[in-house]
């Protein structure tokens, strides 16, 4: 069952959308409400009168206008059920439940190995226990990880990063833990949660860029996550960067990701000789840590700062000027646990980057944004909520069980007189 926008919204799921929008949007007046849902001012009205008695949503000051009534739009309250997010990692997971409108309720790292037979069973035992613990009924759950995941709905994964293939991820969790579960792409996760929580309101085109253990890269346009034919559309980390260069996960050599990843950037330390063979050896967690020292010496050393960080600054920056170049977005963002060096990658890439876009791209601005290990697990929690105003079906009969989840809530908020 796909959710479908032709023809009237049904009005018992009116106040769900209307969540969802504004989760996805940001405050909005009950006129862009309307023509935005296609429906009458006079039921927006009355839906927001309905919300805001059951504490769901809020009226704020009034805007400025060219003539009659003032507008007040609404705001989500976010008190009103909780989302969870989990990032699926190679060593642990990590895993929020959040309210509507962000605001982390709970954080835990859970230790999980992903090459287990029984990897997805463990995951939904250690789940079923957090949901216990999440104060307020849950909406649903968001699962985030690295590779390939046929749709939102099915959550089927193939990710050579952690060693998954057809990974029946979204059916298994949904028959263990009871509740709605969508399944994306990690970095795609991030981009809904700007979409719905970030710069990603005030844009239309714009892409979210991730450095870190791999180089991803999510795609917006026209307000839309483009997924691609099979749900892995772009793969930056794997445009051809080197020849006859180191391997990657999926078979190919000289990726811009097995050069400039995390491992990348280590192997890059050795063949330097700024690092030793033995120092920091063992992978995963280890080469954050060599990273970290590499970082440390660079403020003091010229040669390790030039040698590896603005060696690959040089090449995201060329990288990302031909995706640019390419897609014409509004802005890019970029994120992930590489951003702590930013300032080390930053001149080779400002350089690099500029010199290679078209004139008319040249002034494309990039945001380079804090970062914790939660924005993972937030991204995947953004699913939950964005589904709710899901305009291209893209989440199935997952979706409308979450927006049939938010309207029993809200009835159940009323009848306890909320």
């Amino acid at each position: 069952m796909n959710a479908s926008t032709s023809g009237p919204r049904p009005s018992a799921l009116l106040p769900a959308s209307v969540l969802g929008l504004l989760g996805a949007r940001g405050p909005m007046t009950r006129a862009e409400l309307a023509a935005e849902l296609r429906v009458s001012s006079a039921s927006i009205t009355q839906v927001g009168k309905d919300l805001m008695a059951r504490g769901m949503v809020l009226e704020l000051g009034q805007l400025a206008s060219g003539g009659g009534r003032p507008a007040r739009p609404l705001s989500l309250a976010g008190s009103a059920g909780r989302i969870v997010g989990v990032k699926v990692t190679a060593s642990h997971l990590a895993v929020v439940a959040a309210k509507l409108d962000g605001e982390a309720q709970l954080a835990r790292t859970v230790p999980f190995d992903v090459g287990r037979p029984d990897a997805l069973d463990l995951a939904a035992r250690s789940l079923q226990e957090i949901l216990k613990e999440v104060d307020g009924p849950v909406l649903g759950v968001g699962v985030a990880l690295p590779g390939s995941v046929d749709s939102l709905e099915s959550g089927v994964a193939d990710s050579p990063t952690i060693g998954w293939r057809n990974a029946q991820v979204g059916a298994v969790l949904r028959q263990r833990l009871g509740v709605p579960v969508l399944v994306e792409n990690d970095v795609n996760a991030l981009t809904v949660a700007e979409q719905v929580y970030g710069v990603g309101r005030r844009y239309s085109t714009y892409l979210v860029v991730t450095i870190g253990r791999g180089i991803g890269c999510g795609i917006v346009i026209g307000g839309e996550v483009f997924r691609g034919a099979g749900g892995g559309a772009g793969e930056i980390g794997h445009l051809p960067a080197q020849a006859d260069g180191p391997p990657c996960p999926y078979g190919h050599s000289g990726c811009l990701e097995s050069l400039i990843g995390s491992a990348g950037l280590v192997r890059r330390a050795r063949e330097l000789g700024f690092l030793g063979t033995g120092e920091f050896a063992g992978g995963g967690d280890a080469e954050f840590d060599a990273v970290r020292a590499l970082a440390a010496r660079a403020a003091t050393d010229p040669a390790v700062a030039d040698g590896v960080f603005g060696w690959a600054g040089g090449l995201l920056g060329s990288a990302l000027a031909g995706t640019v170049n390419l897609l014409n977005p509004e802005t890019v963002v970029i994120l992930g646990e590489g951003v702590a060096q930013w300032a080390l990658w930053e001149p080779a890439f400002e350089e690099r980057f500029r010199s290679k876009l078209m004139a008319s791209r040249r002034s494309v601005p990039y945001l380079v944004e804090a970062w914790d290990e939660d924005k993972w697990a937030l991204g995947a929690a953004a699913l939950v909520i964005a589904s709710s105003f899901d305009k291209e079906g893209a989440t199935g009969y997952q979706g409308e069980l979450v927006r049939e989840r938010l309207s029993i809530v809200a009835s159940n908020r009323v009848k306890a007189g909320a």
